[in-house]
């Protein structure tokens, strides 16, 4: 049994058994994350607005590109090489809500590292009105950026009754490789993690900016003014760094495989080498949604706020 053959059988089982897993774990992830971030008590920080707004354009994205990649992949079952509407809106809410989806997580990086600043009025720049204005001018943006999609996709003929929702030849291929590379690809992990750091910066920064007292003839002085971060600015750092690391390690090899295509774009392949390729891309989509699944329960793990809000709500339905 060749290589490829292999490759192409636990590519099609990943989907097919692994594929309905993510979208389940995935949904409970977001209904979890919607019913805690929506209390009253978070839900005006401009940092958890973000989280709401990820895991609700996540829940849309699980039910569109990952069940058709799923039903694709998995069972041979594609309804975008049928309908040329479909294959079109596939793609478009595809592109959509992933560009949308690390613009949220991204805008949520710099309020953070807004927050932790140690300047006043940097920090008077976190607002709950410029993060909403942010976010929606932002999506909009991604919505009519993203249009090309509906008008450029087609259904393509690769062999005997085997056709495919793919994007038209010539300078639109060029173009989506390269977008998909720099929008998709490297861009938003780079950011992340120079925001990651620099917040992380800013903490210890605070730490070392702590209050000073001396006893001077029994009396105490204090020299400089601090900072301090409340206990729930904390727990949203933490998610969020959490979320940033799970992103990057999710997203990245998708990016590296990007990388390889055009490095090798112009050497000649066999059918085989082909098809080993095509099975590993599988792999890094795979990869590639699982970060959208999980942040319920990395933020279980990494907050203890959020644990006893989640209690308190599987306590409340019962």
């Amino acid at each position: 049994m060749s290589t490829s053959t292999v490759l192409y059988t636990i590519q099609t089982n990943l989907f097919r058994f692994g594929g309905p897993i993510l979208i389940l774990i995935g949904s409970i992830s977001c209904i979890f994350n919607l019913m805690v971030f929506t209390k009253s008590t978070l839900r005006k920080n401009p940092c958890t607005i973000c989280f709401i707004a990820v895991n609700s354009q996540n829940l849309i994205y699980y039910y569109v590109a990952v069940l058709v990649t799923t039903l694709s992949v998995g069972y041979d079952v594609d309804p975008s090489s049928i309908s040329i509407h479909f294959c079109r809106f596939r793609f478009y809410v595809g592109y959509v809500f992933a560009s949308w989806e690390a613009t949220c997580i991204i805008l949520a990086s710099i309020d953070r590292t807004l927050v932790t600043s140690s300047k006043a009025n940097t920090r008077k720049l976190s607002s709950r009105r410029l993060i909403l204005i942010s976010l929606i001018s932002l999506g909009l943006f991604w919505m009519i950026f993203h249009i090309h999609a509906l008008i450029f996709m087609e259904i393509e003929q690769f062999g005997p009754n085997y056709f495919v929702c793919y994007y038209r030849s010539g300078a639109y291929t060029l173009f989506i490789t390269y977008y998909l590379l720099l929008i998709n690809g490297l861009l938003p992990p780079l950011t992340m993690a120079i925001l990651g750091f620099v917040t992380v910066n800013n903490i210890r920064r605070v730490g070392r900016a702590a209050l000073r007292t001396e006893a001077l003839n029994g009396a105490t002085v204090t020299i400089g003014r601090n900072h301090t971060l409340q206990s729930k600015d904390h727990q949203l750092i933490r998610m969020l760094l959490m979320d940033i690391t799970i992103y990057v390690i999710s997203k990245t090899p998708l990016a590296i495989f990007y990388i390889y295509q055009q490095i090798t774009q112009y050497q000649e392949k066999s059918l085989e080498q082909q098809a080993i390729e095509e099975s590993i891309l599988y792999f890094t989509y795979f990869l590639f949604f699982i970060e959208n699944s999980i942040s319920a329960y990395t933020n279980i793990l990494v907050s203890s706020t959020y644990r006893t809000e989640i209690k308190r709500i599987l306590f409340n339905s019962h």
